[in-house]
């Protein structure tokens, strides 16, 4: 690739070192964009929605980055996949967009009661 210089016909294991490590980076970001308009957005202001919806996040970057990871390990180009990648990259985007749907569910009322002294000690 002109930019990056990935190798165009073969794995190339910088790939995953850069989702990943851009991930890391991108996952406090994604915390606090959620963070700023939770106010105005009633289904957000809740912490257990933005919470899950950082795990979800979380599980998707993990595995994007065991995708090219394995895309690479089996010496594809990222710009070249077959259709067990793509199979398996339609995977995680329906799992991500699940959890999302699932995360934004508002929590139970009554359901986040502080912690008692005998739970916090165990």
């Amino acid at each position: 690739m002109p930019l990056t210089g990935w190798n165009t016909t073969g794995g190339d294991l910088r790939i995953p070192h850069f989702v990943g490590m851009h991930a890391l980076q991108a996952l406090p970001f994604f915390r606090y964009g959620i963070e700023a308009p939770a106010r105005r957005l009633p289904r957000r202001r809740h912490d257990r929605v933005r919470l899950r919806l950082v795990l979800t996040a979380a599980g998707f970057t993990a595995g994007l980055l065991a995708l090219v990871t394995w895309q690479a390990l089996r010496g594809q180009a990222l710009i070249h996949p077959d259709a067990a990648t793509l199979g398996a990259l339609g995977a995680l985007l329906a799992a991500t967009a699940a959890a999302a749907g699932a995360a934004l569910r508002l929590p139970v009322p009554g359901s986040e009661r502080p912690a008692t002294a005998q739970e916090l000690a165990a």
